[in-house]
C-alpha cells in the first residue's frame, strides 16, 4: 500500500490557500490606503506648520497656495507670487490630490484655490490665518485627509475622514 495524498486532496488545499490569500492581499491594500491617507493628513499640517513658523521668522506675509499636486509658500500676501519660500509636494502616489471643499461644518475657509491664504507674522502666536483647512481626497474614494486651523486652536490638526468628510477624526 502506497502513502500520500490524493490529487483531489491538494487541489482542496491548494484552492483553500488561494482563497485566503485573496482574502489578505484586499485587506493589506485597504491598509496602505489608509496609512497613505494618514501620513497626508500629518505631512500636510506639519508643512503648514513650518510655514507658519517660517513667517515668523521672516517677519513678512507668506502667501500658501495649492498648485497641482503642490503646496507652494511665496513671499507676500495673497494673491502676488513673490519669491518662493518652500513647497511641498506628494511624492510616489498619484492617488493623492487637493480638494477644493471644506469638509465639513468645522471648517469654515478652505485654502486650496488660486488666491490661496495668506499667512501673517504673529508674535508668539501661529502665523496661520484664524481658521480655515487643507482637505486631501485618495482617488475618487470616500477617504479624506485635512489640515484644520480652528479659531481657538495655536496649531493646525491632522484629521481624517473615511466617509467623504461626514465625520473626521483627529491623529
Amino acid at each position: 500500500m502506497k502513502k500520500g495524498f490524493t490529487m483531489i486532496e491538494l487541489l482542496v488545499v491548494v484552492s483553500i490557500m488561494g482563497i485566503l490569500s485573496a482574502m489578505g492581499v484586499a485587506s493589506l491594500h485597504g491598509a496602505v490606503v489608509n496609512n497613505r491617507v494618514k501620513d497626508a493628513a500629518i505631512n500636510v499640517s506639519a508643512y503648514l506648520e513650518r510655514v507658519a513658523n517660517e513667517t515668523n521668522r521672516l517677519s513678512e506675509k507668506v502667501c500658501v497656495r495649492a498648485v497641482g499636486k503642490q503646496i507652494q509658500a511665496t513671499k507676500g500676501a495673497c494673491p502676488a507670487k513673490g519669491a518662493l519660500v518652500s513647497k511641498y509636494e506628494f511624492e510616489g502616489n498619484e492617488n493623492l490630490s487637493f480638494d477644493n471643499s471644506t469638509g465639513g461644518g468645522d471648517c469654515s475657509k478652505s485654502w486650496v484655490g488660486n488666491s490661496g491664504v495668506t499667512f501673517e507674522p504673529k508674535f508668539g502666536l501661529s502665523a496661520a490665518p484664524v481658521e480655515g483647512c487643507i482637505v486631501v481626497k485618495y482617488g475618487s474614494g470616500e477617504k479624506r485627509a485635512r489640515a484644520l486651523k480652528k479659531k481657538n486652536k495655536n496649531n493646525i490638526i491632522p484629521q481624517i475622514s473615511y466617509d467623504s468628510g461626514a465625520n473626521w477624526m483627529g491623529l
